[in-house]
């Protein structure tokens, strides 16, 4: 191979579905420009707004022909790496393995555990697929070594441009896909139920955040154990692929169930809403129903906005599946317990024991451990930079560059190469779908 520029040898990527932004796009054009060879390939309208030309193609293909498709593209154009944006979507995942069979490495891109303006550059996958380390000494070692984390906001995108660029790729997927009849993107909701749906949803929203934030200003002025529980959007994959199924329902019912028959009978419970969720699960009606089937409706609220913030510094601790949420109550000191898979749920830091135990003991994070956790994970996987904004995008396509020149995706030690949550995922009822553990057992 001849050499890129610096010195770094060639490589040949070959980007997937990307995020709703120019940001694969312009990610693409700058490592092509340093003598990489880089191919995009389309799936859907969606993705042909946001990057199409001579350097794209686009696959017309029923999805489970897909592996045999990639597996060519591989051959014929020498492939090094292959770069997606959420690992869980059903493309990616059948990538993820035909990649394994041919020693492809698998580059997979996140929204970062630190907000708003970090990014996620992985090798493989997230939370249940993460190959970072579970051991709390490996995040201590690769933090020693390290400068502090400058987490100052230095670029941000406006709401708009997100909203309206969503809206574009979700809605020429509904309008066109006759153009793509056989892409198959594995969506919760239909396009045209669940967009049109949003509207009401933030009507009721724009009413609900003054009761929200009344009934918090209520909770200060009358301290009580309280515990915290935000909710996730119904549709993520990192819920969807890294819980039980079901489990949004089934953790409401399981946490409510362990609460009324452990908790202090003076301790009250707390749900609170996704910002961004679609309201077609009608959350409002369906909390407050369960609550009083299982008999706690008199010590169980559920808000629909309210400051984070002020909920943090009122409870008592705090319970998630695998929300972003997790890592945010354990920097604030908020004893917290992760029912799903998170790569934050590391002894010391999140409660340890069984949910029943959590109401009267709460474990408290170890406070050096979750720095020394997000200083490593600052370094070892995440990038700066953003995915809307002029500014914030050309800083992602720069930091990012150099991660994808190097031999090493997770840097810091931070890589073990099995996954290291797939036993606790498939202890939980998680379907683990890891082609190298399938090899194995058969």
């Amino acid at each position: 191979m001849s050499g890129a520029p610096n010195g770094a040898e060639m490589r040949s990527f070959l980007f997937l579905q990307g995020p709703t932004s120019r940001a694969f796009r312009d990610l693409g054009q700058a490592l092509a420009a340093r003598g990489h060879k880089v191919l995009k390939v389309n799936f859907c309208p969606g993705d042909w707004l946001f990057w199409h030309g001579r350097d794209t193609t686009m696959y017309l293909g029923a999805r489970d022909r897909w592996p045999d498709r990639l597996r060519a593209l591989i051959r014929e154009r020498g492939v090094t790496d292959i770069i997606y944006f959420a690992d869980r979507f059903p493309y990616h995942k059948a990538a993820q393995s035909v990649a394994q069979e041919e020693g492809v490495r698998c580059v997979s891109m996140e929204y970062g555990y630190l907000r708003p303006d970090w990014l996620i550059l992985e090798e493989g996958g997230q939370s249940t697929y993460s190959h970072v380390p579970a051991d709390p000494a490996a995040f201590r070692k690769a933090a020693a070594a390290l400068d502090p984390v400058d987490e100052h906001v230095l670029y941000s995108g406006t709401r708009f441009e997100e909203e309206f660029s969503e809206a574009s790729f979700h809605l020429s997927n509904g309008f066109l896909g006759w153009l793509t009849p056989r892409y198959r993107p594995n969506r919760y909701y239909p396009v045209l139920i669940e967009f049109p749906a949003y509207i009401p949803r933030f009507i009721r929203r724009a009413r609900n955040e003054k009761e929200a934030e009344a009934r918090v200003r209520a909770f200060q002025a009358e301290p009580k154990t309280r515990f915290l529980v935000p909710m996730q959007m119904q549709s993520d994959y990192q819920l969807r692929d890294n819980a039980p199924a079901g489990f949004q329902e089934g953790f409401i019912r399981q946490v409510m169930t362990s609460f009324r028959d452990h908790a202090p009978a003076d301790a009250e419970l707390i749900f609170k809403l996704h910002p961004m969720d679609q309201g077609l699960e009608r959350w409002e009606r369906r909390v407050p129903r369960m609550a009083r089937e299982i008999g706690i409706a008199d010590r169980c609220h559920f808000l629909d906005g309210g400051d984070l913030g002020a909920l943090f510094g009122l409870a008592a601790g705090c319970v998630v599946i695998n929300s972003t949420m997790g890592l945010i109550s354990l920097r604030r000191g908020v004893p917290t317990k992760a029912m799903g898979i998170a790569i934050y749920d590391i002894e010391g830091m999140t409660h340890g024991g069984p949910l029943d135990s959590f109401w009267t003991a709460p474990q408290a994070p170890d406070r050096s451990l979750v720095r020394a956790f997000v200083r490593a994970i600052a370094h070892g996987i995440h990038v700066r930079g953003t995915i809307y904004g002029d500014e914030g995008r050309a800083a992602f396509v720069q930091n990012a560059i150099e991660r994808l020149e190097s031999d090493r995706l997770n840097r810091h030690g931070l890589y073990d190469p099995r996954p290291p949550r797939l036993d606790k995922a498939e202890a939980i009822g998680v379907r683990v779908d890891w082609p190298m553990r399938r090899k194995k057992a058969s």
